[in-house]
């Protein structure tokens, strides 16, 4: 009489080749949140001195503040001016201390009376511009940037890599005749200073070049009244207008 097979038997040998592949996911499972637990207790304070020391070199963003950028740009604003003062050594004075034409409730500070950095609060949220008086940028009737702008403007550069805002670069001039053969007009002189600042965010700073555009105005959107020396000096200026990417 033939035996009757065990088929217990068989299903017990499909059953221990269930449970190894049942052990090895579980491993890995366990493997993975060992991992998840190992990163949540990442050392915050070896992450902080790590973006402290990149933002000694020439980063414009702090660990705490770099998720908020985009949504505050207070925050740029502040750090920005901070970089800059160490970069260019002047007196800072409220608006109200050096001039009291109308425009200045437009204004939110003003750096030095002799080479002016205006920072400017724009109509639509999110918006804002620097000022930069010409004398702290350039030469008299020149277009070729001094030496010490460059750190400012790798400042500038920085941020347009960084956070969801393009850049627009406006040159502007008083109405006196400009008094450089390289120029035939304010028009071109100021073209070609915002230009200048243009291209070295583009070659030295590595923005891409949609995120930027510049503008020549010559002495058509003055700040003050050509009538003054004050008032001449603030409109020869170059100003860039940060707008934010919807």
């Amino acid at each position: 009489m033939a035996r009757k097979k065990n088929k217990g038997g068989d299903e017990g040998g499909g059953s221990a080749s269930w449970m190894v592949t049942f052990s090895d996911l579980s491993t890995l499972l366990l493997t993975f949140f060992v991992l998840l637990l190992s990163m949540s207790s990442l050392n915050e304070k070896a992450i902080r001195s790590t973006f402290q020391n990149f933002d000694k070199t020439s980063g414009i963003l702090f660990f705490k503040q770099y998720q908020k950028i985009r949504q505050n740009p207070d925050i740029v604003i502040q750090d920005i001016i901070k970089s800059l003062k160490s970069v260019y050594i002047a007196d800072v004075r409220k608006l109200d201390e050096v001039s009291k034409t109308p425009w200045k409730k437009d204004f939110k500070l003003i750096v030095s009376s002799g080479n002016a950095l205006l920072v400017k609060k724009r109509w639509n949220p999110g918006d804002f511009s620097f000022i930069f008086g010409d004398q702290l940028l350039f030469e008299s009737g020149s277009a070729t940037l001094k030496p010490q702008a460059y750190a400012i403007l790798e400042k500038f550069a920085r941020f347009l890599n960084e956070a969801s805002y393009k850049a627009y670069v406006d040159g502007h001039t008083d109405d006196v005749p400009v008094k450089s053969a390289a120029f035939a007009s304010n028009d071109e002189l100021a073209l070609a200073r915002a230009h200048a600042v243009l291209e070295y965010l583009v070659t030295e700073g590595k923005v891409p070049p949609e995120k930027v555009a510049l503008g020549g105005y010559g002495d058509t959107q003055p700040l003050a009244s050509n009538d003054t020396p004050e008032g001449r000096r603030l409109n020869r200026r170059v100003e860039i207008i940060f707008e934010k990417i919807k």
